[in-house]
């Protein structure tokens, strides 16, 4: 054991002839490991699945309940490291529909009379809150739906349609007129939105890929200014990944 000069042990002790430092261990720095973090990237692509709800709040013995439908989209976001970031997003899916006379309505397969091919396109903007490896959004904007009908598989253009004159009834190839008509007057087509999502980097995929998922709700602005308020709302929950 080694003395100092004023008595006290010093911090040192010779074993074998080696000195060993007994310094304590907590006086030595120690290295912590860094959080993860990631570039916020300004303009990425994106893709999107899940389903759709629609509500229908019409009599379901002449229409479908609300129907579920599957949606693929493709998108981009930029100026995602501004204060405000923009959206563009298309949305595929299909569903069928009746006529009723005075609407078009959603149908179960048995009753169908046209399918549609149809595209929300999304337009947005919001903001967006980066926390470690998470990104949260919120944005708002206008969908604009778009939707060509087509007679259903197995339906004949001559087959009985759903609108009764008092005399004759429409044959499916003028329903499916009617239903053309109907998805674009009194705004049918202008769904304002709002789109909450979250993502997650992953660094060590590609260097900047993102997963996550997005929930948006459509309101149906023709709906309301018809007064029939919420029947053709949507609900879309999807999972997303950013590119």
């Amino acid at each position: 054991m080694l003395y100092a000069a004023d008595g006290d042990i010093a911090d040192s002790e010779i074993i074998d002839d080696e000195i060993i430092d007994t310094e304590p261990s907590e006086s030595k720095p120690v290295e912590t490991e860094s959080a993860e973090t990631f570039d916020l990237q300004s303009n990425m692509f994106f893709v999107t699945a899940g389903p759709m709800l629609m509500v229908n709040t019409d009599d379901e013995t002449s229409s479908a309940p609300s129907p579920i439908m599957f949606a693929l989209g493709f998108g981009y976001d930029f100026f995602q490291d501004r204060n405000l970031f923009g959206e563009v997003r298309g949305s595929f899916f299909t569903n069928y529909y009746l006529w009723d006379g005075e609407n078009a309505q959603p149908a179960e397969i048995e009753n169908r009379t046209a399918v549609a091919l149809s595209c929300m396109l999304d337009m947005t903007c919001g903001h967006i809150w980066v926390r470690g490896l998470n990104q949260f959004s919120l944005s708002g904007g206008l969908g604009f739906l778009i939707r060509i009908g087509l007679l259903a598989s197995g339906v004949e253009s001559d087959d009985q349609g759903g609108e009764y004159d008092g005399t004759n009834y429409s044959t499916a190839g003028d329903d499916v007129s009617s239903i053309n008509s109907w998805f674009y007057s009194k705004a049918n087509f202008l769904y304002p939105e709002i789109c909450f999502s979250y993502l997650r980097a992953i660094p060590s995929f590609l260097g900047k890929c993102m997963v996550g998922g997005e929930f948006r709700t459509y309101i149906p602005f023709g709906s309301l200014i018809s007064g029939n308020l919420f029947d053709s709302m949507i609900f879309d929950l999807a999972v997303k990944v950013q590119f």
